[in-house]
């Protein structure tokens, strides 16, 4: 059976994390003569002491921290933390509705960034922080954050980071994963920081850089702003979102690889970050044609300087426009810059696809990761060698590595198990009465952490907030199994995972 009392202790340690986190929030409020008590006074006392009361319970328990205990934690500390992550949005009197202000959580944890605002620059100061604050913990994930704090509360690591990681393994840059967590983190700061640099000097102000650097390297997708990233009307801005949020989608440890130890050829020789550069360039030249082809303004062509250089002008833009709906959509960032419910069905069918592949394992992306469909299209191809050459031995690879059949059937496993929430969860909005292409674009986006939908109803650039109660409930139910990889947020849910033996 599970250990009550050591899964209290982790909790309670986590919770401590969440009330720090809101304490943040409130010198914001405070800085912006908000009215902080009101809004941050009963969230952070909620949360600061239900992880007393959790920790005093698990006080002096056995250290014996199993592998069940590890799922438990992770799944719980999700739902846990929306829960009273929730509450400053009541509080400042942001919304009234109880399932969208656990929606707009959720979102944020799990970076999906589908939002249920209308009009984001209503909101407070703090709530703007917190959303963006919500994004960036959540990116790299919660209980992986605190894998450094874990073992000093009696706690093992390995059990926590193999529920966490769930499906195909990052790869372990030290023997010891705190360690390894050290160094991630600290890249992953690093890269914010730079990210928000870099957001500064191409003209955004200090707090818009902040709050979009958050979301950038969390591939989450919150904004400042109801037009997102397209407020700013800026190319360099949109270079920048572009480059940081394919650095975010990349397996970070060869993220660390490429930018610390400079082994350029290993990274760029793997496989997954190979198939995954082909992919997102594919997605960006369908984009391209379809943009020019639609918005390029023939008449102004002539061979004249002046109309070559106007060629010149809707190419780059075409292409920019192209790269940053293909990067943004396939790291599941979901930054808004066009509406692109008004391109070509070839483009929605385009975003749709690229929303399921996700980017790279090990990364702070959503998705099904690109490395499950290099295994699929590794075993498609064995079987058509296996029929010319039945005894042959054929054992799936990956950049030159030999790949566990467990892992190959788990990966399998991942997409059947997608693929059945899919259909569950469109039939349940087709019940619900929504249109059936938008019931698919609603779920695809849920379950792989996008944000933005392919659908008329909401589209590109709209809010939530439309829709019922019963459906948010049931897309943050998605979002949090997209998070989550499925398989740890269901394991509590099967009879065989009570069972003590």
């Amino acid at each position: 059976m599970i250990n009550k009392r050591i899964i209290a202790k982790a909790i309670g340690g986590l919770l401590a994390l969440e009330a720090a986190l809101m304490a943040l929030c409130m010198v914001v409020a405070f800085y912006h003569n908000e009215p902080a008590l009101h809004t941050w006074a009963l969230p952070i006392t909620a949360t600061l002491t239900t992880a007393l009361a959790l920790y005093a319970y698990g006080k002096g328990a056995k250290s014996q921290f199993g592998r069940r205990d590890g799922y438990f934690v992770v799944g719980c500390t999700w739902i846990i933390f929306s829960i009273f992550g929730m509450i400053p949005f009541l509080t400042s009197g942001s919304t009234q509705r109880l399932s969208v202000a656990f929606f707009e959580t959720m979102s944020g944890f799990t970076t999906t960034g589908a939002t249920a605002f209308s009009v984001i620059e209503a909101l407070p100061h703090s709530i703007l922080f917190w959303r963006s604050l919500t994004h960036w913990i959540g990116g790299m994930g919660i209980i992986f954050f605190t894998i450094a704090v874990l073992p000093t509360l009696g706690i093992g690591e390995q059990k926590v980071f193999a529920a966490e990681a769930t499906g195909v393994k990052i790869g372990k840059l030290h023997p010891r994963i705190s360690t390894t967590a050290h160094w991630l983190w600290s890249l992953y700061f690093l890269l914010t920081a730079s990210c928000a640099g870099a957001y500064y000097l191409c003209g955004m102000s200090e707090w818009d850089a902040i709050n979009h650097a958050l979301s950038t390297l969390a591939t989450g997708g919150f904004s400042t702003h109801t037009d997102s990233i397209g407020w700013f009307h800026s190319a360099t801005i949109e270079y920048v979102a572009i480059l940081f949020m394919w650095l975010a989608s990349v397996n970070f440890s060869l993220t660390y690889l490429m930018l610390v130890k400079r082994r350029f050829r290993q990274v760029f020789g793997n496989s997954e970050l190979k198939a995954y550069i082909c992919i997102n360039l594919g997605a960006t030249l369908v984009f391209t044609v379809s943009y020019f082809c639609m918005y390029a303004d023939f008449s102004r062509l002539d061979f004249s300087i002046d109309g070559l250089l106007t060629l010149c002008r809707m190419s780059e833009e075409s292409v920019r426009n192209a790269l940053f709906q293909a990067v943004s959509m396939q790291t599941s960032t979901g930054f808004g810059k066009n509406d692109f419910m008004t391109w070509p069905p070839i483009c929605w069918m385009t975003i749709i696809f690229i929303s399921i592949c996700g980017g790279c394992s090990g990364s702070t992306s959503g998705g099904i990761k690109v490395v499950r469909l290099v295994f699929v299209w590794k075993i498609i191809s064995n079987e058509f060698t296996r029929i010319l050459h039945p005894r042959a031995l054929l054992p799936i690879r990956l950049s030159s590595e030999t790949v566990e059949e467990s892992v190959v059937r788990s990966a399998v496993a991942y997409l059947l198990v997608y693929g059945i929430l899919v259909l569950l969860g469109t039939s349940a909005m087709v019940l619900l009465r929504l249109p059936l292409f938008d019931a698919v674009g609603l779920t695809i986006t849920s379950l792989s952490n996008i944000g933005p939908a392919v659908g008329h109803h909401i589209g590109a650039m709209g809010s939530w907030d439309i829709l019922s109660d019963t459906v948010i409930w049931i897309h943050s139910f998605l979002m949090l199994a997209g998070r989550l990889e499925i398989f740890s947020l269901i394991l509590p849910f099967i009879p065989e995972f009570w069972r003590n033996r």
